[in-house]
């Protein structure tokens, strides 16, 4: 039975995990394994992301209905605006609608490769908190936004940044999934901020399993993300040597939830990168804090 976000998130700790749709047919048969392993584990919901300007559009809408209709667990399908007018966003919510999808993670989305910057479409949206008003205006859709502890590139501060998030979730977002980050002191000073700004929607903690240094290297640069002197210690030392570098990115996980749990963090949503092990390893060292999950077969 589908769940929407704001029924999801009203007791205790929880776990949700991001898929992207794969480009190979090595890539589809990964996938749907990692699903069918994280799903025995009862987490509360899958999200499958959504390509720079639409390019995974059909992939995206099968993955997700998928795990919709033939996995039955609760899927959020992210929903980019980018080169989409009103009327194509509208269509794209009802095909959702169709497919059984209850929840959104509703993102202004990237331009396509090559293209230099975002150019609003005619009779589109600008901002993200223009598409949340108009998902919520034309469907009961659960919604989240994305959160950026360290600020979104494309914005000239922190600060800036931050009432865009406020923005979003007064036009109706149910929660917000926060980008990756390897520092904590950022989402904690995103949550003080949130209660200042009396912001009371569940905050989910974006978190990264590492097991490749060069991948690291090129997101934390693509998104911004701050690299801490551990982390860098740590990616130059086992850089060489990929199952040293699964148990110091395995280890390094463990660590940082530990630290989130215990400054009052109780939501966590993984980026899988369509992989399995590491995120059970993970949780396996934490499931006392995780009761629900079944970390056992």
């Amino acid at each position: 039975m589908q769940k929407k976000i704001s029924d999801i998130y009203s007791y205790n700790t929880h776990v949700s995990f991001e898929f992207f749709p794969p480009k190979t047919s090595h890539g589809i048969k990964q996938i749907y394994q990692s699903i069918a392993r994280l799903k025995n584990m009862n987490p509360d919901f899958f999200s499958v992301t959504y390509g720079a300007g639409g390019s995974t559009a059909d992939k995206s809408l099968e993955i997700a209905s998928a795990l919709t209709n033939l996995a039955q667990v609760t899927c959020v399908a992210h929903l980019t605006c980018v080169g989409m007018n009103r009327d194509q966003v509208d269509v794209l919510l009802q095909s959702l609608a169709y497919h059984g999808i209850a929840n959104v993670l509703a993102l202004r989305g990237d331009p396509p490769a090559g293209d230099a910057k975002f150019i609003k479409p005619e009779n589109g949206f600008a901002y993200a908190a223009e598409l949340v008003r108009f998902i919520r205006e034309r469907s009961d859709m659960g919604i989240l936004v994305a959160g950026y502890p360290e600020g979104h590139s494309e914005n000239p501060s922190r600060d800036e940044d931050f009432k865009h998030l406020v923005e979003k979730v007064a036009a109706g977002a149910d929660g917000i999934v926060t980008q990756l980050f390897f520092e904590n002191r950022f989402l904690f000073e995103m949550i003080e901020n949130l209660d200042r700004a009396n912001v009371n929607v569940p905050l989910l903690a974006g978190i990264f399993p590492i097991s490749n240094a060069k991948q690291i290297l090129r997101i934390t640069e693509l998104s911004g993300a701050s690299v801490p002197e551990k982390l860098r210690v740590g990616l130059n030392k086992y850089a060489e040597n990929a199952d040293d570098m699964e148990k110091f990115g395995t280890d390094y996980a463990v660590e940082q939830i530990e630290a989130l749990l215990s400054g009052g963090v109780n939501h966590f949503h993984f980026y899988t990168m369509n992989r399995h092990r590491q995120i059970r390893n993970i949780l396996l060292q934490l499931r006392s804090y995780f009761p629900q999950l079944n970390l056992w077969e």
